[in-house]
């Protein structure tokens, strides 16, 4: 939508009629109001997103010191769109996934929607305190007449209002209204007679609903939100990035696990070719032979089984993950698992007591479940207030205009009154529950607040418990790998000697499949207690937009010293 400006019309130079008068009258309101009416939606969607992006970019800067980038829609030209309409494959490594989950994951595309609502509620709440205008016009024409009388009257009428509002944060509201009338007697009269009317008002709260801690209430509970709603927004982008991660890992593990089982079962087969030749040879009875012959056959259900698991992992990961096609062909780099190897396993140096004190200080949702409880004493201040008595101040004036001149202001025909109005305290029921209500929510928050801390607590120990579990296991893994690799070599060298069973072969061959797929999960189980540690530390920086971070995961060295707890800074 265009902006317009009004300007207040020149000097007027010689005599005016009224006809003159309302003709340019005509030529101002007549086609502003069209123009006003031609307003393309698309106008005031736009409108709403500067504003509502601006007030997302000064919250994301006092939350987390980043001005963050925030849309909401569909993307143009989305992964998604391109393989419906194209097909074909795509190889994806883990910054990729992370990239595509936040331009298609339909949580986060909600989660964005969230936020937005949230700071649009509060461009209505800011609208209460500003100067608002408000204009129209109509026209009408009425008329009597009677077959069996002389007597014949008509008229015309057009009339235009403009007004204008504002509130105050002391609780006094301002209204001003211009009324200009045009009227004509259509069968007597070929001229307009105008006259118009200039109103102003004040009303005054002076007991209850004064002051700006009462008035402001709304605006401030609305500011407040939106700072919430961000602190929750960061949060549920960590938790995600977290999601998208463990899931691609996930893949991993069992793209890997599917190359063990095929592994495992070309080993077994060759064991079975060899008991088939000892068979033949009469070194071995059929016994052993079978038992040959039967764990070819587990194996080759292992690798079917294994494909299945792998098909389901990459199904889900691409459905409630990345937001793409399940039939879509995509494809994992693989070889991000062999950089996991080579980092390997570290013990973490981080004390309980330190990591909990840490977590307290960062979390968002503590955050705001420490800021709720300011919010619930405010309500019961406001809730207390509303018991008093009402006692309010009014006033207002009257400015009419010379018969015939509408513009010009007859200052000698004022009228003006005041006034005061009184509402005792006298039924006060439903402000007596909204008090009692006020004072329980209060505890309710206090409570949730209590539970929430005990709950952190229990988060922190947790992982870290998960943690050092992880990197014990995967310890045990790799000794278990190892050992069951060389008890394979010789118990395969002693079966040809014949010199152990065929029983043994099998169990070694089991058990070096164990190892080798639990060697793989301990190690994935270890990146993501890790990373979720991280996560509850609120210490995963993400990327002004989208869900990248460093993979490296440094851990938090201190509380956000750069940003105020307050959320109502």
């Amino acid at each position: 939508m265009e902006n317009i400006l009004i300007q207040a019309p020149g000097p007027i130079r010689g005599r005016e009629t009224v006809r003159e008068r309302s003709a340019r009258s005509d030529r101002v309101i007549l086609p502003l109001l069209a123009l006003l009416a031609g307003c393309s939606a698309s106008g005031y969607v736009e409108d709403a997103d500067e504003q509502v992006y601006r007030i997302l970019g000064q919250a994301s800067s006092s939350v987390t010191g980043q001005s963050k980038v925030f849309e909401v829609g569909r993307p143009e030209s989305s992964l998604r769109e391109r393989l419906l309409r194209d097909g074909g494959s795509v190889l994806l490594d883990l910054p990729a996934s992370l990239d595509v989950a936040a331009e298609n994951n339909r949580q986060y595309a909600r989660d964005k929607e969230q936020l937005y609502t949230v700071a649009l509620t509060l461009t209505r709440e800011q609208h209460d305190f500003a100067l608002r205008y408000g204009g129209g016009g109509s026209a009408d024409a009425s008329g009597t007449g009677d077959e069996t009388s002389s007597s014949y009257s008509a008229t015309a009428s057009f009339s235009e209002d403009l007004s204008a509002s504002v509130n105050t944060t002391s609780g006094a509201r301002i209204t001003a209204s211009f009324v200009n009338t045009f009227l004509r007697d259509l069968l007597t009269s070929d001229d307009w007679d105008g006259g118009a009317i200039l109103k102003i008002g004040l009303t005054q709260p002076l007991l209850r609903g004064l002051g700006e801690r009462v008035v402001r209430e709304p605006l401030t509970q609305a500011e407040r939100n939106v700072v919430y709603q961000v602190r929750s927004f960061e949060r549920a982008r960590s938790t995600l990035a977290v999601q998208v991660v463990s899931d691609y890992y996930g893949v991993l593990e069992q793209i890997q696990n599917l190359r063990n089982e095929r592994a495992n079962l070309e080993s077994v087969q060759r064991n079975r070719e060899r008991s088939q030749e000892l068979f033949a040879a009469g070194r071995i009875d059929i016994n052993s032979f079978d038992q040959a012959r039967q764990n070819e056959l587990s194996s080759q259900n292992g690798v079917v089984t294994a494909e299945n698991r792998l098909m389901a992992a990459l199904d889900r990961f691409k459905l409630n993950r990345l937001g793409l096609p399940v039939d879509a062909d995509v494809r994992l780099q693989v070889s991000d698992l062999d950089q996991l190897r080579e980092l390997g396993v570290k013990r973490l140096e981080l004390e309980e007591g330190k990591a909990i004190g840490l977590a307290l200080s960062r979390r968002y949702d503590y955050r705001n479940a420490l800021d709720a409880v300011e919010d619930a004493a405010r309500g019961v201040l406001v809730s207390e207030g509303a018991l008093a008595s009402s006692l309010d101040f009014a006033s207002a004036i009257e400015v009419p205009t010379e018969a015939g001149k509408p513009l010009k202001f007859d200052w000698s025909e004022v009228k003006w009154s005041v006034g005061f109005n009184l509402d005792l305290a006298l039924d006060k029921l439903s402000e007596r529950n909204a008090y009692r209500s006020a004072l329980i929510s209060l505890d309710v928050s206090m409570r949730s607040r209590e539970q929430l801390e005990d709950s952190i607590k229990f988060e922190i120990r947790d992982a870290l418990r998960n943690i050092q579990s992880t990197i014990e296991s995967y310890r045990i893994q790799v000794n278990a790998r190892v050992l069951a690799e060389r008890r394979v070599d010789s118990t395969r060298d002693l079966f040809q000697a014949n010199r152990v069973e065929q029983r043994d072969v099998n169990d070694a061959q089991d058990s070096l499949l164990s190892a080798q797929i639990n060697e793989t999960g301990a190690l994935i189980d270890y990146v993501i207690a890790k990373l979720q540690l991280v996560r509850d530390l609120e210490g995963l920086v993400l990327e002004s937009k989208g869900l990248r971070f460093d993979p490296g995961l440094p851990l938090p060295e201190g509380p956000f010293s750069d940003v105020p707890r307050g959320a109502d800074n």
